[in-house]
Parts: structure tokens; C-alpha cells; sequence
């Protein structure tokens, strides 16, 4: 570790104020002000590298669900305005929290400037819908000719009068998987490109947890391969015989086509290199003294450190001080009956019997440990889930950090006991059910877990490995040009069919459907009697339930698409296929049947459930309630909320004591870590009450 591990967020975020500005001021806790006057040696370096200079500086916070990104990220923006730097704080994940931090709605895609203060400091929550409804605006109505405009400038015009009857803004009723992390790659373009953000010298990311702020980090990568396609596609056509322009209603000078996709493409390599520039732009891990969370974040910076995106500090945010835990305590179960209240109370959630599961001294690791604890969440109903031979399905999902997969294969273990021979899945890109059951179950298929007698398997999808056999052939392009056949068209066939083959963000949702249900049709699988899902958090899981229906959708417009083509002629019917895609009809039917046979499992009453997990917080029981209408939108199943992490009124000091020293086991282990090693370390205490608001926010970053 490079330097000495530096206690408090303050060595991040030093305590001059800027004065030029006024700000109201917390109350700070008597109990916080008996331990805080004595002052810790400054080491604000970190700080002062990141606030150093006028130039316009990025800062991006991830890590694992529930680690305080947002409240990190809020307070980080909140002490550069404080210093005088023009700050913007963007959310890009999904299931948006930034408005519950900050006490004040920031959504609606544009930056909202923050009231109750002076200081320059906006916010603004990336609005997926909003942008939905413009596309689907563009292809309605009086704003096809805007569609049309839009497709003409690249040179598409005329494919697009081909096919106006495919509907293609249907395709966004349903919006997939990796269309937020698109929305967020255009704004990013946005805050490089345009006038209106120029005055912004500080932009302060809160991403969505890991694996899906990886994905963000490569969507640069794919739409960069995907416009060089489109880019050899249209000089081919350049060569192409005049009736095969005029399938495309194109002309033969295609320089002007070539020059507009280039411009973008080059629009899309800025974004990409900005993530990987370090002069502008550092990318902080967030995470708790846990062994999840540490192993998690050691992943995480293995893949940044691949990827070349900078990374130099790490915040262990939520340690417990000695000086402070009894006083923590008592101002956390105080805190704790409010939200549990609001939770009972909470219109959103009637109906919903609610379970409770304890927040223990110890992480709930391993068979031992999870059968504990699902005897704790779990016993009072594990009867009527047990109920019945015939398969059911469980799916868990929540806010990132609210223990979705310790409770996921606590409920395996328990419904194991009861009889059934149980499959605990992860569909999270950033997997840590291995973590949770104290075993490698990475591999992509089955593993029997140890010491359970073949009654409890766990599995991590190899979305690797399933995006290779699903995609199962090799690019057009691939191929010498000796081994084509029919040349100039075959060519131009080639690539349109090899747009095909660089899947977008956003895949591995579908694979992993598409994987699950080649598990449960084979006869091999056909023992588990009980599915469980540890899906990833909130916003994404969102969007996994409702992929078969766009995939539906798309998956026909393709086989619609092909049917044109062959009817203009017949030398053109292998078109989206290329020479031996994985898009020919028969293939495309298999998938599409597999997603109509997803889509009426999440919604059978009599074989799948929903549950809701949560924690005892105002934000967490905020994003519980929204999950549960949106469920119940989509017309889920969801009649169960699990609140975890439920600090008992009889914890003691050892509960604390015991507590803390699995902290200081983790922050060993992330100590010894070699992803890790040479990552800065940042502690921030773990606080007695929520951090929400400006006032609060100012407060936590000292």
C-alpha cells in the first residue's frame, strides 16, 4: 500500500471552506464532537491533486452496490464547489438515488442548480425514459421526417423508407439492457461537445455498481467497431452494381456517408479516450470493510487496470470508530424505527408481508452461516415456499448492498432442507454468490456445494463463454477474400451481416436468460425442483425482466427484415445471416422461443415470485418502493419484502466489538490484496444517521 491509511473522508476532502460562498451548516453530534477534537495530522493531498487547476476534471465513483457511492460522490461534488470549481454530480445509474441524497429532485436529464445554498453546484439523474420517448417521438407521426433527416445524415435515408413499416421506435416500448449506459455515453458527448456545459470545471460520477459501470466503460469500444462496419459497408457499396445501390437507394459517390459516420465515430473515440486519460479524468473505488466487498473491489480493479482506466484511490467507507460505536448504536436504532415505520406505512408496499433478517456481528459466509441465517429470515414461511413438487422459482432483488445474495442462498440452503434439490443462480455481471457460499461456482454450469449431500448447487453464468456458443460462428471479415463467393455482393452481404456479430452492452442479460433456460429444458437439470435468483441491483434487474419482450420484438422485425430482402431478391436472402452468422431464421426462432418462455415465467403467479429486499434507511426503503410498483407494473409477482441488516434492540457492545474485528480482518485482506495494492487508501466512518442534503453532505465530507 503506498501510503499510510488515512483515517477519515476529511484526508480526502480537507476542512478549508470556501468562503466566497454561504452555506448552511449542520449540527454536529456532541458525541461526535468529544472524539473529533483531536485532530488527525492533515493529508490532504488527495484532495489537492483532484481540485487542482481550472481545467475540467472527471471523477467517477463505483463499486459495489450499497458502499455509499452516492453519498461519496454528492459530498466529493459538494466540497469542489466549496472550493470554488463549477460542479456538476450526474447519476448514471438506473435505479437513481441521487435526488434521495441530496434532498432535492435533480431527475429529468438537464442540471438542476441546488437550492438552499450559493454554491455552484448542479445535479442532474440521466433520464433513460426521456430519451426513449423523443426516439419513439422521431419514429411517430409528423417526426418521421426528423427520423428520416437523422437516418440521411448517414447515408441511410433510403433503407430507412424501405422499412418504415418495421415500426423501429416499438423496438424502445421495452428498453433493453445496456440502452442506459448508450444514454449515458451521449451525455458524456454532450458535457465534451457542447456550449452549455462548458462552465462546468468539476463532473462528479455516481455509477451504477460494478459490473455495470464496466459495461459503461466499453460501450465507447463497441459503438466505435460497430460505426467501422458501417464505414466499410458504405464503401462497398461504392463498388456495388447500380441494382444493388438501389436496394439501398444509394448513389455511387459514398465520400460524403463516409465522412458523416467518421465524424461520429470520432465524436465516440473522444468519450472513449477520456475514460482513459488521466490528466483528466480518476475513477475512485468505493467499498466497506467486508470480505464481499473487498474481493469485489479487487475485481473491479484488476478490470479498470486492463482496461487502462486510471484508478489511484480506494474509500473504505462505513468503518466503525471505537469512539464512536455506542453512541452509533443508539442513534442508528433510532434511525432504524423511523425507516422500518416508513416501511410499514409505505402505499407502495400494501399488500407485501415483510420478513425480517438481523444485521449480525459476523458476515454470513459459507453453509454454516447461511443456514444461521435463513433459519433467522427465512423460517417462518420456508413451509409454504417448500410447498409442492413441481418447479418454482425464487427471484431476489433490491438495492445494490442490501444482501440480496447472502439472502438468495440463505433461502437455497433452507429450501434444500425442506426437501428440494436447489439451483442458487447468479445473473449480476459482478458476481459474488462464489464469495457468499465460500466456494468457486464461477465455471458456468452447476456445482454441487460442499457438505449439502447434492440437495444445494450454486452457479455464476460464464457470460463469456455463453456469448461465444450463442454467437457460434466467426465474422464474415474473417474469411480471406479468396474463399468469398460472388464478389462485390457477397461483400457488401458480408458486411451487413457482420454488424451483427459485435454484440452491444447490454447482452449479457440475454445470454444469461437464454443460458437459464438451456439449463432448466435439459434433462440433466431437470432434478432442481427449486430456482433461486440473485439478480443484480435494482434498475438493471428492471430491465432483465423486461428484455423478452423487446428481444420479442426486435428478434421479429429481424425475421420481417429478411423476408424484404429476399423478396426484392432472391441473391440477397442470406443477408443478415452473412456466411454462416448465428442469425439465420431457424437460429433466431430457438432464441426467440426461449425468451417467450422467460417472459411467461417472470409472469406466472403459480410458479415464480419476486422479492423484494431492502435495508432499515429513508433511501433504500425509497427505491423498495419504487421497485414494487414497477414490478407490479410489469405485472410480476411480488407478494414478499425482506428487510435485512435489522440492528436488534439487545446488540450490546460486543455485538460491536465483534463487529469491528471482522472490519479489521477485511481491511487486512484488502491490505494484502495484490488488485489493491498500491491503490491509496481512504476510511470513512460509519455515521449514526443517514446522509441526505446539502447540510449533511457538507458535513460527511469533512
Amino acid at each position: 500500500m503506498s501510503t499510510a491509511m488515512h483515517t477519515g473522508f476529511r484526508a480526502l476532502l480537507p476542512s478549508k471552506c470556501f468562503q466566497a460562498h454561504a452555506v448552511k451548516h449542520i449540527s454536529t453530534p456532541r458525541w461526535y464532537q468529544a472524539v473529533s477534537s483531536t485532530e488527525v495530522e492533515p493529508v490532504a493531498s488527495a484532495f489537492t491533486q483532484l481540485s487542482a487547476g481550472t481545467g475540467r476534471k472527471y471523477i467517477m465513483v463505483s463499486g459495489k452496490g450499497g458502499v455509499g457511492k452516492t453519498s461519496l460522490a454528492a459530498s466529493l461534488a459538494v466540497r469542489f464547489a466549496e472550493e470554488g470549481h463549477t460542479t456538476l454530480v450526474v447519476s448514471t445509474d438506473p435505479a437513481h438515488s441521487l435526488s434521495d441524497s441530496l434532498a432535492q429532485d435533480v431527475s429529468g436529464g438537464m442540471p438542476v442548480m441546488l437550492e438552499g445554498t450559493e454554491l455552484p453546484l448542479w445535479a442532474l439523474e440521466i433520464d433513460p425514459e426521456r430519451e426513449k420517448a423523443k426516439f419513439k417521438a422521431y419514429t411517430a407521426g409528423d417526426g418521421k421526417q426528423e427520423v428520416k433527416d437523422f437516418m440521411g445524415g448517414f447515408g441511410l435515408g433510403g433503407l430507412l423508407e424501405q422499412f418504415t413499416d418495421l415500426k423501429l421506435g416499438e423496438l424502445l416500448d421495452t428498453p433493453p439492457p445496456g440502452f442506459d449506459e448508450a444514454v449515458a455515453i451521449a451525455k458524456v458527448q454532450q458535457f465534451v461537445k457542447r456550449e452549455e456545459f462548458a462552465r462546468f470545471t468539476r463532473i462528479v460520477f455516481d455509477t451504477a455498481p460494478t459490473g455495470h459501470t464496466l459495461r459503461l466503460l466499453t460501450t465507447p469500444d463497441f459503438v466505435d467497431a460497430t460505426l467501422g462496419k458501417l464505414v466499410r459497408l458504405r464503401k462497398k457499396l461504392s463498388a456495388a452494381s447500380a441494382p444493388l445501390r438501389a436496394i439501398f437507394r444509394v448513389g455511387q459517390d459514398q465520400e460524403e456517408a463516409v465522412d458523416k459516420l467518421t465524424e461520429l465515430q470520432n465524436s465516440v473515440r473522444l468519450v472513449r479516450d477520456l475514460f482513459h486519460d488521466a490528466d483528466t479524468t480518476e475513477f475512485i473505488i468505493a467499498t466497506i470493510p467486508t470480505v464481499l466487498g473487498v474481493n469485489e473491489s479487487a475485481r473491479l480493479a484488476g478490470a479498470l487496470r486492463r482496461e487502462g482506466v486510471p484508478c489511484s484511490r480506494i474509500v473504505v467507507n462505513q468503518v466503525i470508530d471505537d469512539r464512536l460505536a455506542r453512541k452509533y448504536l443508539e442513534s442508528k436504532l433510532k434511525d432504524q424505527a423511523a425507516a422500518l415505520d416508513l416501511l410499514a406505512h409505505s402505499r407502495g408496499l400494501e399488500g407485501l408481508r415483510q420478513l425480517q433478517g438481523p444485521y449480525l456481528d459476523l458476515e454470513v459466509r459459507g453453509l454454516p452461516g447461511l443456514q444461521y441465517f435463513g433459519g433467522l429470515v427465512w423460517g417462518g414461511i420456508i413451509e409454504e415456499f417448500a410447498a409442492g413438487a413441481d418447479r418454482r422459482f425464487f427471484m431476489l432483488g433490491g438495492k445494490g448492498g442490501v444482501g440480496k445474495t447472502s439472502c438468495s442462498a440463505s433461502l437455497a440452503v433452507q429450501l434444500a432442507a425442506a426437501g428440494h434439490t436447489t439451483l442458487v443462480v447468479s445473473t449480476d455481471p459482478a458476481h459474488s454468490l462464489s464469495d457468499a457460499l465460500d466456494q468457486d461456482v464461477s465455471c458456468g454450469y452447476p456445482v454441487e456445494l460442499e457438505g449439502s449431500q447434492g440437495q444445494v448447487w450454486g452457479m455464476e453464468l460464464d457470460l463469456d463463454a455463453a456469448r461465444q456458443e450463442l454467437r457460434g460462428a466467426k465474422s464474415p471479415d474473417s474469411e480471406p477474400e479468396s474463399g468469398k463467393k460472388g464478389g462485390t455482393l457477397d461483400a457488401v452481404l458480408g458486411s451487413v451481416g457482420e454488424l451483427l456479430d459485435t454484440p452491444p452492452p447490454g447482452v449479457d442479460e440475454a445470454l444469461a436468460i437464454a443460458k437459464v433456460i438451456q439449463f432448466l429444458d435439459s434433462p440433466e437439470y431437470s432434478r432442481f425442483s427449486r430456482i433461486v435468483f440473485d439478480t443484480a441491483p435494482t434498475g438493471h434487474t428492471l430491465r432483465l425482466l423486461s428484455l423478452p419482450d423487446f428481444l420479442d420484438t426486435s428478434v421479429g422485425k429481424i425475421l420481417m427484415l429478411q423476408q424484404k430482402i429476399a423478396s426484392v431478391t432472391q441473391s440477397v436472402k442470406g443477408f443478415f445471416q452473412g456466411n454462416k452468422g448465428p442469425s439465420e431464421p431457424s437460429t433466431l426462432e430457438v432464441f426467440r422461443e426461449r425468451m417467450n418462455t422467460a417472459k411467461a415465467l417472470f409472469h406466472d403467479e403459480a410458479r415464480t415470485q419476486f422479492i423484494v429486499v431492502t435495508i432499515p434507511t429513508v433511501m433504500a426503503a425509497a427505491e423498495s418502493v419504487r421497485l414494487a410498483e414497477s414490478l407490479r407494473k410489469e405485472s410480476v409477482p411480488v407478494r414478499t419484502l425482506v428487510v435485512n441488516q435489522v440492528i436488534g434492540d439487545g446488540a450490546t457492545q460486543s455485538f460491536l466489538d465483534n463487529r469491528r474485528k471482522d472490519q479489521a480482518r477485511a481491511l487486512q485482506r484488502l491490505h494484502d490484496n495484490p488488485e489493491l495494492r498500491g491503490l491509496e487508501v481512504i476510511t470513512a466512518p460509519l455515521f449514526d444517521l443517514e446522509v441526505r442534503g446539502l447540510p449533511a453532505l457538507e458535513y460527511f465530507g469533512r
